[in-house]
C-alpha cells in the first residue's frame, strides 16, 4: 500500500521503503539538532618547570635506580583533588591530571636528576638496568587547599628514602628516610593556576631531594674509597 506524505499531496505516491528511509533520516537530523547532551572537553595537566642545571663540577661515578612511587589511596586517582577542611574532599569535574601523580612526580624528580648530571647514572624504573643506590618515593599529600576565606593553596608532600644495595646490614643499608612538604599559594584561581603552584612545589622539593641524596651518596662513596 502506497501513502502521501503530508508535504508532498501533490507529488507522486512514494514507495514504502523510500517513505521509511525518509522517516528514519527526520529523526536522525532532530536527534542532531541540539536535544543531546553538550559535550565538554576534558583538559589534562602535566607539572611543568625549567630543568636545573648543573651547579656542582663533582660528578659522582656511580649509579642511581628510582623505584615507582606508591601515593597515598585519596590521591590515587588523575582527579584533581581539592579540599575545603580536614573532611571534605572533591575534584574539578573537566580537568585532569594527564597521568597518576606517583608517575608524574617521580618522572619529573628522574628528569630533574639527570639533568643535574651529579651521577654517572641514573636508572628509571622501567628500566633493566640496577644501580647501586635505590630511591623510593611515597606521595603523602597531592590536593589543592581552600581555606574559609577562598585562599587557595598547592599542597605537596612527599617521603623519600636511599638505600646503598652494597650494604648486606640491613640497618646501614637504609641511608635516610625524609619528608618533603611544600606549599604553594595560587597566583591564578583555576586549574591551570593549581597545576602552575603544584609545579612551583615540586620546583623547590626537587632541589632539596637531589641535595640530599647527591650529600648522602657523595660521603658514602668517599668513605666507600678511603677504606679501599
Amino acid at each position: 500500500m502506497k501513502r502521501l506524505l503530508p508535504w508532498t499531496k501533490n507529488l507522486r505516491v512514494l514507495p514504502d521503503s523510500l517513505y521509511f528511509a525518509l522517516i528514519v533520516f527526520t529523526f536522525l537530523i532532530t536527534g542532531c539538532s541540539g536535544y543531546g547532551k553538550p559535550q565538554y572537553n576534558v583538559e589534562n595537566y602535566l607539572l611543568s618547570y625549567a630543568m636545573p642545571s648543573r651547579n656542582n663540577p663533582d660528578m659522582l661515578a656511580t649509579s642511581v635506580k628510582f623505584n615507582r612511587f606508591s601515593i597515598a589511596a585519596a590521591y590515587n586517582t588523575t582527579n584533581m583533588v581539592f579540599r575545603s577542611d580536614a573532611y571534605s574532599f572533591d575534584s574539578f569535574n573537566y580537568s585532569r591530571w594527564a597521568v597518576n601523580p606517583a608517575d608524574m612526580v617521580a618522572d619529573i624528580l628522574l628528569r630533574d636528576m639527570r639533568a643535574s648530571r651529579l651521577f654517572s647514572a641514573v636508572f628509571s624504573r622501567s628500566e633493566e638496568d640496577q644501580g647501586r643506590f635505590v630511591i623510593s618515593g611515597g606521595i603523602e599529600e597531592f590536593y589543592l587547599r581552600i581555606d574559609k576565606n577562598n585562599n587557595k593553596t598547592a599542597v605537596v608532600s612527599i617521603t623519600i628514602s636511599l638505600k646503598d644495595i652494597r650494604e648486606k646490614e640491613t640497618g646501614k643499608m637504609i641511608m635516610f628516610q625524609k619528608k618533603y612538604v611544600h606549599e604553594e599559594s595560587l597566583q591564578e584561581s583555576s586549574p591551570r593556576g593549581y597545576c602552575q603552584a603544584a609545579s612551583n612545589a615540586m620546583m623547590l622539593i626537587s632541589r632539596q631531594i637531589i641535595n640530599d641524596i647527591y650529600a648522602a651518596i657523595k660521603t658514602t662513596v668517599q668513605s666507600t674509597t678511603s677504606h679501599s
